[in-house]
């Protein structure tokens, strides 16, 4: 088993230069597999593995690794013609659900106070009145919550 480098090592010249190269080579495969693809599904294309046989295309999510599958031939034969590599296979996989990362801010819930406005302005409008008296108790239960009586 190999032994791994020591961090003193890491900070020689030829080291970083050796982990530049790697990162280039990666970022070089990964942008020509994107470029294969149409640009809806290259935006879901997070990273690569480069093996030595094998690419590895992480999607993320499985509905789009599903779709980016149909482009095998298509971006294997491509990243091949760009890059000089020479696999034998490409694997789509889905990046697993505890690294994937939200793209948008959650929407926030309204504030208690606004809502039960809301709510009892729709009671006020409400035909029913059995509607109306509920919604106008839940409209006091909101308020109540909001401001509680300590």
């Amino acid at each position: 088993m190999r032994q791994p480098e020591s961090v003193a090592g890491l900070f020689q010249e030829s080291a970083l230069r050796s982990i530049r190269i790697q990162i280039e080579k990666h970022r070089q495969v990964l942008d020509a597999a994107k470029k294969a693809l149409p640009r809806f599904l290259a935006d879901h294309c997070a990273d690569c593995v480069i093996k030595p046989d094998r690419l590895v295309l992480y999607a993320d999510s499985p509905a789009w690794a599903a779709q980016i599958r149909f482009y095998a031939p298509l971006l294997l034969s491509t990243v091949q013609q760009s890059t000089g590599y020479r696999f034998q296979d490409l694997v789509i996989r889905n990046v697993l659900p505890v690294a994937a990362k939200p793209r948008h801010k959650p929407a926030s819930i309204s504030s208690p106070g606004f809502v039960a406005e809301l709510l009892k302005d729709s009671a006020l409008s409400a035909s029913s009145g059995e509607l109306r008296e509920a919604l106008l108790r839940l409209s006091e239960t909101v308020r109540t919550l909001r401001n509680p009586v300590s």
